[in-house]
């Protein structure tokens, strides 16, 4: 299944911005947007129902949920990123509920015991230092017989864009001399395996656990600047890339050249059109 939205990547002027607003704007459309229509559709949250965005980033998947629930319901977008935050609080807010945010450890949350009648992750479970205490934790803020919807992507064979990307990278950061690892570099794919995605929602205790797979077309205007763009984005996830601007203009610029021709098979016309491949898993506590 190929979902596809009518938003596309913007064109952010990254001297302008800081990662986490470049981060809003050229992934949030390309990849986000769509994903959070898919994500949320499966969840299907219902008016007056209380909505936990685990790992919110700017709060893309909030802003969809908020109108949903309406004004009797009630949305918490959690994160752990100052800056993520900020660029979600400072979105035009939706209709319907209040969105409130909040930082805070999403292996550790200061939430109390069944709070929520959905908990939806998009695209952070891959990101956590415990993952179970993560499944853990959102086990314990839903309410009994509450819902749990939660993409990852899948691994790097269906993203080979993103991997000869991240081969590409490893050694010109290395002789930045940065801390970024190549576990770094490949972490949003590193919960690929769905079986390994179902086992951790059945052994937090949660009934029901299903495992589905869904597909969108990730959308990038400006081809000529594509990976410039990705990876000034990416900076919000990985800030160490952007930690001394001339060396990071120089890493950009190589990292284009030599994806240069890996890059060009993925143009349509004036976009850079990518496939991307998630398991979603949907559990009720």
């Amino acid at each position: 299944m190929t979902v596809q939205d009518t938003v596309t990547a913007q064109d952010p002027r990254e001297p302008e911005l800081t990662p986490a607003q470049a981060y809003e704007q050229y992934f949030g459309p390309a990849i986000f947007q769509p994903l959070s229509r898919v994500v949320v559709d499966l969840a299907a949250p219902r008016p007056g129902e209380c909505v936990l965005d685990l790992a919110c980033g700017t709060g893309i998947v909030a802003r969809r949920v908020a109108p949903l629930v309406g004004g009797a319901g009630r949305v918490v977008g959690v994160d752990v990123s100052p800056a993520m935050l900020a660029v979600a609080r400072a979105q035009p807010a939706p209709e319907g509920a209040s969105i409130e945010w909040r930082e805070g450890d999403g292996t550790a949350l200061d939430l109390p015991d069944g709070t929520f009648d959905v908990v939806l992750c998009q695209q952070g479970l891959q990101f956590f230092p415990d993952r179970p205490a993560g499944v853990r934790e959102i086990r314990r803020a839903l309410v009994d017989g509450g819902r749990a919807v939660v993409a990852v992507w899948q691994g790097l064979d269906p993203h080979p864009l993103y991997a000869a990307l991240a081969e590409a990278e490893l050694p010109h950061l290395r002789a930045l001399g940065t801390a970024v690892t190549a576990a770094d570099l490949t972490a949003p794919f590193s919960l690929g395996d769905g079986d390994e995605l179902r086992n951790l929602f059945a052994e937090a205790g949660f009934s029901d656990v299903d495992v589905v797979s869904r597909s969108i077309e990730a959308r990038y205007a400006t081809p000529d600047r594509f990976v410039e763009r990705l990876e000034f984005a990416y900076a919000a996830v990985v800030p160490q890339f952007a930690e001394d601007p001339e060396a990071f203009a120089a890493y950009l610029e190589a990292i284009s050249r030599e994806t240069r021709e890996t890059v060009e098979r993925y143009r349509q016309g004036d976009w850079i059109v990518v496939p991307m491949h998630t398991h979603i898993a949907i559990a009720r506590s």
